[in-house]
């Protein structure tokens, strides 16, 4: 068998290259390679922590190549650029672009194939958010100064960055509003020149709940806010005092409205049996055709103690 191999060896050799270069042509030809250009956003990865990336490109230019069918199919998203930030110090880093791609595709150039990302320090700071108003309310009515909750927000970035806040606000659409305008807004952050300020500003919180009050032009009046108690505190207790906030609120309404009101109660608050303070936030009880200049609820503290020496039964009001 062995001297059957030796003889014509050469011609056997021939063939075997022969097989694969048709092998390789084949196969080339029913699946041919093809190359492209995808544009990637650039991610950052793996920053220390109290560090903050300040600038870096936004995206880069990946050639790659591969089958024509995966080629064609391949989708930005599909492609993995980062700069690690492993070893990044505060300041411009010069880093090398690496690339994820998937299986079946090669990467041939980047460009650029290094990049700078300018690292600081994070820093924070509390700032006021203001209302725009986008429109002017219906004819006949009018837009009162406007109530947050919260008024501030603290804002969590690069300090040279945050140096460049010139504005923190939300947009509130009053368009032709007859009615109170409430919502929960996104807070905006735009530099001295009112341009929008980069995105990897941390804002906490990131939205703010917002009330205009928009009333028609009527007289208005200043009223107290009367707590509705019912119930009594448990024996042997009696109520110290009670907190209001706000304490007073203004109302609008026609002549004939206002002269007839004294105050605004809120609605019932039950203090049955209670040992110790009663904590709660409350709607007002608002006559129709009354309309207020400030938020209608109302943060109440009833606060309970032990009732004076000598006092019979149940605790009672101050």
């Amino acid at each position: 068998m062995l001297e059957h191999w030796r003889q014509n060896w050469g011609y056997r050799l021939m063939a075997v290259i022969l097989a694969i270069i048709l092998w390789m042509y084949v196969t080339g030809e029913q699946n041919p390679t093809g190359e492209t250009v995808v544009r990637v956003p650039l991610e950052t990865e793996n920053l220390s922590s109290g560090l903050v990336v300040a600038d870096h490109p936004a995206e880069v230019q990946v050639r790659v190549e591969g089958r024509k069918a995966a080629v064609a199919n391949l989708l930005p998203r599909d492609v993995h650029a980062y700069a690690d930030l492993r070893d990044a110090r505060v300041g411009n880093n010069v880093l090398p672009v690496q690339v994820n791609v998937p299986e079946g595709i090669s990467v041939i150039h980047v460009n650029p194939s290094q990049v700078t990302v300018r690292v600081e320090k994070m820093e924070d700071v509390q700032l006021p958010v203001q209302v725009s108003l986008l429109g002017s309310p219906a004819s006949g009515y009018r837009a009162l100064e406007p109530v947050l909750k919260p008024s501030q927000v603290v804002i969590s970035g690069p300090a040279a960055t945050l140096k460049e806040i010139g504005r923190v606000y939300v947009e509130a659409k009053i368009d032709q509003a007859s009615g109170n305008f409430l919502a929960q807004l996104p807070v905006k952050i735009a530099d001295r020149e009112g341009h929008p300020l980069p995105t990897w500003l941390a804002v906490k919180p990131d939205t703010v709940e917002t009330f205009i009050p928009v009333v028609q032009d009527m007289p208005s009046k200043m009223l107290p806010v009367r707590p509705r108690l019912t119930g009594e505190p448990a024996k042997g207790y009696a109520i110290q005092r009670v907190i209001l906030q706000p304490e007073v609120v203004e109302a609008f309404a026609p002549y004939s409205q206002l002269a007839a009101l004294d105050y605004l109660n809120t609605a019932s608050i039950n203090i049955a049996g209670a040992k110790k303070n009663v904590t709660m936030e409350t709607n007002l009880e608002i006559p129709a055709g009354v309309q207020l200049s400030s938020f209608p609820r109302v943060r109440v503290v009833v606060e309970i103690g032990p009732a004076p020496t000598g006092a019979a039964g149940n605790g009672s009001g101050p």
